[in-house]
């Protein structure tokens, strides 16, 4: 507290500490054939082939002075410098000299380079270690720096949120092993479970207390006492049977059916859900008192379309994994596939995200036996490019999305195939 000064009158109101800066900058990370976050070259004039190698992404088929970038009332800017072979931004070709709009998470092609625009990266310039199994070499250091929080805080109960495919349950090991909680572990479908037989799985039984129960059973949560529990779709778990995890979530207790007394266990709860559980409070369909117990530690997974920087490497380790499962054919690297393969992956807004994008890499396995990955055979799984992905975002086509979407920017952006962001950006650049 401030001394009071010496007149006796007011003393001054400090304000409130500003957050970290940290070490957030424009970017152009390299996708693909090397990941790497090279600085964005704004006011540097036409760059190319000598600043790529300088910076570690060597790339012959880039023109010496292929592309410039620039920075004029609060919008990015890419113009091609007539390059040779050309420059694409969203899978649609630049016309030399034409200045176009660089939105964030922008996909731009240069030669058999692949780059993903950032208005704001953080870290460092190399690519991240895999967190667990989860893969991302850019795109999940959120994930990290929040698992990095709860390694210091210790919570008792983690909530997972995440699209459909996202990998949910690879981050509830993630949080045990950074908890130390790896073992003993378990994953319940909460939707899986019959809700007469709820009670017994999850918290045990004894002898004689139905009809059935010839022998006592200490049930899922006592089984794994000093380990994790993971409780996936518990935005799935019926009304009824919400008040009886309270006491599970809240004092560590668990009642088996016919006990006279509770049993306390030690466990980590994990539970995930791909379902935004604050609607569902607002819609009685789920408890605000359950959801206020989980929501003390919350680990969100972005979608796989607001991270295109890191699809490459997800395929990558995809195509890895088939192969240590029994598979026969040669795992995917960036010397056997084709760049404008890879780009198509990298445009696509992946709405199951890591299963749908393990599902294409199979199919186009199947009736491609060449190795590595071609474009004719990821253009026959994938179909036509989803018109907004396979050009720049235009007037026209925002304007038709929102309006199908009766304005509301969320809805008309998975129309578009974009992030929410990229479209407010587009939609500031427009003066809206």
């Amino acid at each position: 507290m401030k001394a009071r000064p010496p007149d006796g009158g007011t003393e001054e109101h400090s304000l409130p500490a500003s957050a970290p800066e940290g070490s957030r900058r424009p970017a152009l990370v390299a996708a693909f054939p090397t990941p790497l976050a090279l600085p964005a070259p704004f006011g540097l004039g036409p760059v190319g082939r000598e600043w790529l190698a300088r910076h570690g992404a060597a790339d012959g088929q880039v023109s010496g002075g292929h592309v410039v970038l620039t920075k004029s009332g609060g919008a990015a800017w890419i113009e091609d410098c007539g390059s040779r072979n050309g420059t694409w931004l969203d899978g649609r070709r630049l016309s030399p000299g034409a200045r176009a709009s660089l939105v964030d998470g922008a996909v731009l092609r240069m030669g058999r380079t692949l780059l993903v625009y950032r208005e704001e990266l953080s870290g460092a310039a190399e690519p991240s270690a895999p967190i667990g199994q989860l893969v991302g070499p850019f795109g999940l250091r959120a994930v990290a720096a929040t698992l990095e929080a709860f390694a210091r805080l210790g919570p008792r109960n983690v909530l997972v949120e995440g699209e459909t495919g996202v990998g949910k349950e690879l981050a509830a090991r993630a949080v045990a092993a950074a908890l130390g909680r790896a073992r003993p572990y378990v994953a319940v479908n909460l939707a899986g479970i019959p809700e007469p037989v709820f009670e017994s799985q999850l918290f045990g039984h004894v002898a004689g207390a139905f009809s059935d129960a010839r022998h006592a059973s200490a049930g899922v949560v006592v089984k794994h006492h000093g380990g994790t529990v993971f409780l996936d779709e518990i935005g799935e778990l019926p009304l009824a049977l919400q008040p009886k995890l309270l006491r599970l979530l809240e004092n560590r207790e668990v009642h088996p059916v016919g006990a006279d007394r509770p049993v306390l266990v030690d466990v980590l709860l994990v539970a995930a859900t791909n379902r935004p559980l604050d609607d569902l409070v607002r819609e009685d369909r789920f408890r605000a008192d359950l959801l206020a117990r989980l929501s003390s530690a919350r680990l969100e997974l972005p979608p796989l379309r607001e991270r295109a920087e890191d699809i490459f490497a997800v395929a990558v380790e995809l195509s890895r994994r088939r192969g240590t499962q029994g598979g026969t054919g040669e795992a995917l690297s960036a010397a056997t596939a084709e760049v404008e393969a890879v780009e198509r992956l990298l445009l696509e807004p992946w709405p199951t995200n890591v299963r749908g994008l393990a599902a294409a890499l199979d199919r186009a396995a199947a009736i491609d036996a060449a190795p590595g990955l071609r474009a004719w055979a990821v253009d026959r799984v994938l179909g036509p490019a989803a018109s907004a992905r396979a050009g720049l975002l235009s007037a026209e086509l925002v304007s038709q999305a929102l309006a199908a979407a009766s304005g509301n920017e969320t809805q008309a952006a998975k129309r578009l195939g974009v992030t929410r962001g990229k479209l407010r950006r587009f939609l500031a650049t427009q003066g809206n």
